[in-house]
């Protein structure tokens, strides 16, 4: 089954996404970032098509907290097991200069990215 990492910078929306698609609320969703830290599964179909989906922290690219380090990690670990990527990024402030760098790191990846 095909595994779907939602991945971003931090607040941009990505437990929002997972909840509405998953029709859940299992990812907490708060204004304050690095709420989420570990992986979140789910089930979906979308389009009569089924997959995992992952909600996934925030994407820092350089961090010295431990905690947001093992954060980090999880999402590095998302990347690597997923099939698909969607880069998620805040249309209302626009494109950030981390989201230049999010992008090289994931078109890296060699997985297909979906921008939303």
């Amino acid at each position: 089954m095909a595994i779907v990492a939602i991945i971003g910078r931090p607040n941009v929306g990505k437990s929002t996404l997972f909840n509405k698609l998953s029709r859940s609320r299992r990812a907490i969703v708060d204004d304050i970032p690095g709420v989420t830290r570990d992986r979140l599964y789910a089930y979906i179909e979308w389009n009569n098509k089924r997959f995992i989906l992952v909600d996934t922290a925030g994407l820092l690219l350089e961090t010295e907290d431990p905690l947001e380090s093992g954060a980090q990690e999880q999402v590095d670990f998302a990347i690597q097991e997923a099939t698909a990527i969607v880069f998620l990024v805040d249309a209302k402030a626009g494109l950030h200069p981390e989201d230049k760098h999010i992008a090289s790191l994931l078109r890296k990846s060699g997985k297909p990215v979906f921008l939303a």
